[in-house]
């Protein structure tokens, strides 16, 4: 008997089908999870970048209402000025100044300018300027100090060690024992200022000579009575109770006086011998040069006495 069957073909034949990929959704599942909340993030932060321009705006705006009604609000205009320092300054002066000069809003008044225009008058030296909200200025005042008196063109003046003028020597400044300076340049304290540069310079010098001198023969300053600072190279001096023109020159003032000094004695027997002696120059090394008061005595004039170094000590 004989049985046959299929099932070979049917093995050959049949198709099979594979499980679904299971891991291929589960991926793109999770790519469109992420890509949300990608999306989310970047809105919550324009959000938060929104917040924070917003907020800055309103800020901005803020400040700007506050800045508008300070600058125009009648309660910061300028109401009390309370000026410290002034002796010789005329506070008045000085608050007519702000008021005619400046805003009356405290808080559009310049300080710096308010301080330079200030320090132009006479007496100021330094001003310091600070404001009280919401309406009021303290200014304090440092005023010169008169330590020096220039001759302008006959009439005593005061003025201080940087050589601004202040005016008319006045006797309530106290006593200034020091020399009396003449020779700078102008007539009158207006002429003075128009030199103000030149003039200083010339007492600065001046001064610089006095504290040489001071340095190593103080006795002899109260015995100087005038400084003819004419010629800034070339700076002279009067002393008490004698009429000869002793010029220093420009530098060594102390060394070159005390040569002089040195050789005092000789300067009186050429005293004795010829009444009088117009200058004693000093600005030689090894020698003091004589010249005579008057042209027409000839005795001195021909024979201006010159002392070797011998002589002058050249100390």
């Amino acid at each position: 008997m004989e049985i046959k069957t299929h099932r070979g073909r049917e093995t050959q034949t049949s198709r099979i089908i594979p499980p679904p990929d299971k891991a291929r959704h589960r991926k793109k599942a999770n790519q469109k999870l992420g890509k949300g909340r990608i999306a989310g993030r970047r809105f919550v932060s324009a959000l938060e970048t929104l917040g924070k321009v917003g907020a800055f705006l309103l800020l901005v705006v803020f400040m700007l209402s506050v800045f508008v009604y300070a600058y125009t609000s009648e309660k910061f205009n300028l109401r009390t000025i309370r000026v410290f320092g002034c002796k010789e300054l005329d506070p008045g002066q000085v608050e007519a100044i702000v008021r005619e000069d400046f805003p009356a809003n405290i808080l559009r008044i310049d300080l710096q300018q308010l301080k330079s225009r200030l320090e132009k008058e006479t007496w100021a030296k330094h001003v310091e300027i600070r404001r009280v909200l919401p309406s009021d200025l303290m200014i304090r005042v440092e005023e010169r100090s008169p330590s020096v008196i220039v001759e302008v063109h006959g009439e005593l003046m005061a003025a201080d060690r940087d050589g601004t003028m202040l005016g008319r020597y006045d006797p309530r400044f106290g006593k200034l024992d020091v020399p009396v300076f003449r020779g700078v340049l102008g007539n009158d304290a207006e002429g003075y200022r128009l030199y103000q540069e030149e003039n200083a310079a010339r007492i600065c010098r001046a001064l610089t000579m006095l504290s040489d001198i001071e340095s190593g023969l103080p006795q002899y300053i109260p015995k100087i009575s005038e400084v003819d600072i004419s010629d800034r190279n070339n700076l002279k001096i009067l002393l008490v109770d004698d009429t000869a023109e002793v010029c220093l020159g420009d530098r060594d003032y102390l060394k070159r006086l005390r040569k002089f000094v040195d050789n005092m004695s000789e300067y009186h027997k050429l005293k004795d011998q010829y009444n009088e002696i117009a200058s004693i120059d000093l600005r030689f090394d090894n020698q003091i040069v004589y010249r005579p008061r008057r042209a027409e005595d000839e005795s001195l004039k021909n024979k201006t006495a010159r002392l070797e170094s011998s002589k002058a000590g050249n100390r």
